[in-house]
Formats: structure tokens, C-alpha cells, sequence
């Protein structure tokens, strides 16, 4: 309960610094404009979208309560920030992101701050703490992606892999984290302590590099930072639930292999290479499998050969009320058969105020049998958004760009708006 406490007041402490409560509102502010965008698209096919504000108020209590499961963990290993080289990391990160956007996670840039420390001597730092840093972090996101990874799953349309339109979701959360970190500082043995907290005699895992100075006695500190996190997927092959949790299972390996690597690293010399290179070799594998599924799996939302079939509904709406869900067929409406979103609209005309459909069910581990569901008040719409038969659309699967890429892609529209 007292290294609780200490947690909590360090994390409470990044509004007491300037300097940690600039970064804090930074995160907060890349957060906002990001539920801000997202919030632009769903509006193209949902009225009822959640305000970006309290979805930024909501990511930050998950936040909050990730950070401090990775801050215990941060004390639990020991490593020091002022090991980690975050300096470097940022703008190795921010730079390997004009290749492509993705690359902007740490894994990568960490690989490449650590093998250049191991061949070179160039940059200062411990491979053991920048390694274990990246696996606390990634840990923390594996579990927010598990609990609200598929929250608010935005429904898009996509080139399937036999070409015809198929439905999938886009799943973008993202999430300020306040983490307290610890820092090895030393004081004259002489000197008063201040309040201190006695640990184990095998704390810390990650022993230190350097042993404290002669006449000197180290104090570890802990330090209030706010770290962004952030989670971006698609899928067409499952659920965004199921998929959610296949991505979390597999951030979660591939975390707990690191901590174990840079564990071991702190005393084991041939380790700090294993560690280095696992970092961003271990996150590319993570990736490619992931995509790998999606490109070998079968597509679940597509258009059956009867009836039309359900991507998603708005929440609340008169279809939601009435018990229609995702993966849905409707196969007649008002005793007429319909096979397009047309055909529903005309069979929904002749009796507006009470509809009747026949519905029946096309995900696997589902009943399949048809049941008849009556709505009303559909007046203003169904709430529905239903997979296409027919038509082009962009093949998001293998959608890759970098910054300077995106940066032309925006530019490119803003001009085209303006000559219209």
C-alpha cells in the first residue's frame, strides 16, 4: 500500500513540473484531435457519434489505470530513465515515421538505439533499461487493447480477396498513459535520507550498470511521465472483439519475451544483443502474422447469396432496439424478398410505421435458424449499415504510407478542394 501511494503521488506530480505537465497536455492535445478525426468518420454513416472530449476523458482513466500496472512493474524491474536515452529514441522514432507511420513505435527505434550502442559506444545508454522500458509499455497497451481494444469499431468497405466488396472494422484507440519511472540517484553517505521505502535484498531485476560511487549511497526516485499509447487495426476475417484479443495475446508475448531478454541482458553480455535485435525483429513478426491472417482468412461480412447482410448498427437505434446485431441477414422485409439495400427501402415503403423482417443469423458458432423481428419508429432510419453487393473499393489490408507520403496525400487534397 505504501509503494502504492508513492505511485500514485509521482503520477499526480506531472502536473507539479512544467516541464511533465507540458508533455502531459501535448499527449492529451494528439489524443483529442485523433478521437477528432475518428469522430469525422463515423459521421458518414452514424449520426450518434460519442463527442471526441469524452472519449479523451474516458481513454485517459484506462490510461491511468494501465499506468499505474506498468508502474509497478517499472519498480519491480528498477531500471533507470536516465538510461534510456529518450531523446534519441523520439527522434530516431520520429524519423524511421517518414518511412512509414508505423515505424513510430519504440520497438523499432529502441532496436536501432541499442545496436548502435553495442557496435559503436554511440548513444549512451543501458540496453537492459531501454529494452525493458519498451516491453513495460508495450505490456500496458496489451492490456488496454484487451479490455477496450474494440470500443467504438468504426464499419468501412474493402476489396476482399476474390475481389468483391467486403465489409470490415476499423479499430483506432488511443490512450495517455501517466507512469511513474524510476531514476538512480545518489546522495553522501553523510547525508539525510529522504523518505525512503527499504526493498528486497534480490531488487532490482535489472541490476544497475554502474555500482554507487565510493562515499555515496543510491536512492531510487520515482517520476511522474505521461507516455501516449495507441492501438490501430482492421479486419474483415473476425470480430472486432476477437480480433482485439488475438492482437493483445500477441502484444502480450511479445512483452513478456523482452522483459525476460532484458532481465537477462543487465548481467549477461551475449543477452544485450538477443534483446536489441528482438526488439524490432519480435514487433515485425508480431505485424506480419496479423496480416498474414487477414490476407489467408475468409472474409465474414459479405454479401450472401440471399438476402442482404448487416456490417453494423448504430447503438439505440430502431434496428439495435430490435435485436439486429453485426454479421445479420435480413432475407425479407414486409413478406418481400430483398437482396440490396434498394430492394429494403422499397419493401420498408409500403408499411413504414411497422416493419417485419425475417433475420437470421451468418456468423460462425451461431444459430443459423431465421427469426422474424418487428421494428418501429423507423421513421428517421434503421440504423443499419449493410454490406454491398457490388463496386470498387480500396484494398485497406495493405494500405502502408509514411509521413511524407500522408503529408503529399493531404496537400493533394486540399488542392483538389479548392478547384472544385
Amino acid at each position: 500500500m505504501i509503494l502504492l501511494a508513492i505511485i500514485l503521488r509521482s503520477i499526480v506530480g506531472i502536473l507539479s513540473y512544467p516541464t511533465t505537465m507540458i508533455l502531459f497536455w501535448v499527449v492529451m492535445a494528439i489524443v483529442y484531435f485523433q478521437y477528432t478525426r475518428l469522430a469525422a468518420m463515423e459521421r458518414q454513416w452514424t449520426k450518434g457519434s460519442p463527442s471526441p472530449l469524452a472519449r479523451t476523458m474516458r481513454s485517459l482513466g484506462e490510461g491511468v489505470v494501465g499506468g499505474i500496472a506498468g508502474s509497478l512493474l517499472f519498480v519491480l524491474l528498477g531500471p533507470s530513465v536516465d538510461r534510456m536515452g529518450l531523446g534519441f529514441l523520439w527522434a530516431a522514432a520520429l524519423a524511421l515515421a517518414v518511412l512509414d507511420v508505423r515505424l513510430i513505435c519504440f520497438s523499432y527505434a529502441a532496436g536501432l538505439a541499442c545496436l548502435g550502442n553495442l557496435l559503436f559506444g554511440w548513444p549512451e545508454l543501458d540496453v537492459a533499461s531501454v529494452t525493458s522500458m519498451v516491453g513495460v509499455l508495450h505490456l500496458i497497451e496489451a492490456g488496454l487493447i484487451w479490455a477496450t481494444g474494440s470500443h467504438s469499431a468504426i464499419p468501412v468497405l474493402s476489396s476482399g480477396p476474390n475481389g468483391r466488396p467486403a465489409g470490415g472494422f476499423l479499430m483506432e484507440r488511443f490512450w495517455p498513459a501517466p507512469v511513474a519511472v524510476g531514476l538512480m540517484l545518489y546522495y553522501p553517505l553523510s547525508a539525510a535520507l529522504p523518505e525512503v521505502l527499504s526493498m528486497p535484498e534480490w531488487w532490482p531485476l535489472i541490476r544497475p550498470a554502474a555500482s554507487a560511487p565510493e562515499g555515496m549511497q543510491s536512492v531510487y526516485a520515482l517520476i511522474g511521465l505521461t507516455a501516449a499509447l495507441g492501438y490501430s487495426d482492421f479486419t474483415y476475417t473476425r470480430l472486432p472483439r476477437h480480433k482485439a484479443r488475438m492482437t493483445a495475446a500477441m502484444s502480450g508475448c511479445f512483452s513478456l519475451v523482452l522483459l525476460g531478454l532484458s532481465v537477462l541482458s543487465s548481467t549477461r553480455g551475449w543477452a544485450r544483443w538477443l534483446a536489441a535485435l528482438f526488439s524490432p525483429v519480435g514487433h515485425e513478426l508480431m505485424i506480419h502474422l496479423s496480416r498474414v491472417a487477414e490476407v489467408r482468412g475468409r472474409a465474414v461480412f459479405q454479401a450472401p447469396a440471399r438476402g442482404v447482410m448487416v456490417l453494423d448498427v448504430t447503438r439505440g437505434s430502431p434496428a439495435w432496439q430490435a435485436g439486429i446485431g453485426r454479421g445479420d441477414v435480413i432475407e425479407s422485409v414486409n413478406c418481400r424478398s430483398v437482396s440490396s439495400g434498394d430492394d429494403l427501402l422499397e419493401a420498408m415503403a409500403i408499411s413504414p410505421v411497422a416493419i417485419v423482417m425475417d433475420v437470421r443469423s451468418a456468423l460462425p458458432g451461431r444459430s443459423p435458424e431465421a427469426r422474424t423481428v418487428q421494428i418501429r419508429g423507423a421513421r428517421s432510419g434503421l440504423g443499419l449499415c449493410l454490406v454491398p453487393r457490388e463496386g470498387k473499393y480500396p484494398d485497406i489490408r495493405s494500405t502502408r504510407a509514411g509521413l511524407l507520403s500522408l503529408m503529399a496525400r493531404h496537400l493533394k487534397a486540399r488542392s483538389n478542394r479548392r478547384r472544385m
